[in-house]
């Protein structure tokens, strides 16, 4: 199997396959609608079992489908061979949902006249991990991907056993589930797959699906493990998950905000009028003003939850970062009146041009520049620091915001990107929760710190070229 352009399609489906959401590699000509089900373009490659059956057995307890497939991406076009995945996303509920990802790019290559050259080519090009060990649980061979995968070199991984690519407990318990298996041969994963943990020569775990197979050589037994990182997958599973909590929400929101809008406008004419005949009297009249600020306040929340709830749209295109933040400062005149607050940049910052929504990020850096605004009071100086660095392997333009302000607690710090977190006496706390919805969407990360001295640090990474722009991202 061979595409010139790898592509990874994602979709979250129904008992009955039917698409409820999805993500789909831009620039790719597909069909997919919501709503339609997808088995419906699948076809699996050289196998007997019937794809509506083993999706049966699926939802019925079986823990996943994988296999080559042929995928009918238009009506008009030849289908292309892709790999398949299929996995339950929630247990024990009727509406069951689904995670099923399809995959291109695999190339099978043929070098040489031998299948012994051409396995070992398979084995070697292959992108998932694949371990052998012996009846006693001690590595035999791995391929590239397993060193590329757990972070050992070869000879690190030879002759020891293959509970170090585990965490506790698996790790002291993996001899016995071989010697059980020897005992009973009854398999608890063998033939079957199951998703498990991995962990990296470094200490960091990871979801993965592992699949063992058994075979023997001049009647000695071994097991082959071929394993796959999950974690994109892990990824993408809670990005829909996440986009279809939120779409759920703003849907309320937005039906709420609605129906509030007439009884607000209501509450709002009579205050003006009630306003009027209390001229002459300043103690009635400030709570009519109270009462009419409060009106506001709903408002706004209203607008605040459902903008903070509704999917995220980028329209890249090029832009220096330092052009948005000097326009979004300048848009803070009113909010810094009266008050002597600076803004500057450091004197070795670096120009950090990238591929962003320009809109996007205005927003972000008006949140920030705005709460540190307040975190200065009257007076304050707030200090943009910029660079070029690295993030995810990639190059990315590293902000850092300070201020000189009352600064915060590790607590704070901790939740401040939680919707709903606010230590002001007036605001929703939505406002760093967007700015942490933004840059994930842009492939990003923000976080908060606590300077030495005095004051908070808000840290941006932005990617400096975008490698995938999916159409929405939540």
């Amino acid at each position: 199997m061979h595409s010139e352009n790898p592509h990874l399609l994602a979709f979250v489906c129904d008992r009955e396959s039917r698409i409820k959401s999805m993500a789909v590699h831009a620039g790719l000509n597909a069909d997919f609608t919501e709503g339609n089900s997808l088995l419906e373009a699948i076809t699996l490659s050289g196998s007997s079992s019937d794809l509506q059956q083993l999706w049966l057995e699926m939802i019925n307890g079986r823990f996943s489908i994988q296999g080559e497939a042929d995928v009918l991406l238009t009506s008009s076009g030849p289908p292309l061979r892709m790999l398949f995945h299929a996995m339950p996303l929630h247990k024990g509920t009727d509406e069951g949902m689904f995670l099923v990802t399809l995959c291109s790019g695999v190339q099978v290559i043929s070098a040489g006249p031998g299948e012994v050259a051409r396995s070992r080519a398979v084995l070697e090009t292959a992108v998932d991990s694949i371990v052998t060990i012996n009846s006693t649980g001690i590595i035999c061979s791995v391929n590239p991907a397993v060193v590329r995968m757990f972070g050992y070199p070869e000879t690190e991984l030879l002759g020891r056993n293959v509970s170090m690519l585990m965490p506790e407990p698996y790790k002291r318990e993996h001899d016995s589930y071989i010697s059980r298996y020897l005992e009973t041969r009854i398999p608890s994963i063998i033939g079957i797959g199951r998703q498990v943990v991995g962990r990296k020569k470094n200490g960091r775990e990871f979801p993965a699906h592992l699949a063992v197979s058994e075979f023997t050589v001049r009647d000695v037994r071994f097991f082959t493990g071929i394993i796959r990182d999950l974690s994109e997958l892990e990824r993408v599973q809670k990005q829909l998950l996440q986009s279809e909590r939120l779409a759920a929400i703003g849907q309320m929101v937005t039906g709420l905000a609605h129906e509030s809008r007439n009884a607000l406008q209501r509450a709002q004419a009579c205050l003006d009028m009630l306003s009027l005949d209390l001229q002459n009297s300043p103690e009635q009249l400030d709570l009519a003003r109270r009462a009419t600020t409060a009106l506001q306040d709903l408002h706004r929340l209203y607008e605040e939850v459902r903008s903070y709830a509704a999917p995220i749209h980028l329209e890249y295109r090029p832009c220096e970062l330092s052009t948005i933040w000097k326009k979004e400062w300048e848009n803070l005149a009113t909010v810094r009146r009266d008050r002597m607050i600076q803004l500057i940049e450091a004197e070795d910052n670096q120009t950090i041009s990238c591929e962003v929504d320009v809109h996007r990020m205005e927003q972000v850096f008006r949140n920030i520049l705005e709460n540190a605004i307040h975190a200065c009071g009257e007076t304050g100086v707030i200090t943009i620091r910029s660079s070029i660095t690295e993030w995810q392997g990639q190059p990315a333009g590293r902000i850092a915001v300070q201020d000189n302000g009352v600064g915060m607690t590790p607590e704070i710090a901790q939740h401040v990107f939680e919707p709903f977190f606010t230590t002001k006496q007036k605001g929703t706390g939505l406002g760093m929760a967007i700015v942490n919805r933004i840059m994930t969407a842009h492939a990003g990360f923000v976080s908060a710190g606590i300077l030495t001295l005095k004051g908070a640090e808000i840290v941006l990474i932005v990617p400096l070229r975008m490698p995938i722009r999916n159409a929405v991202r939540s």
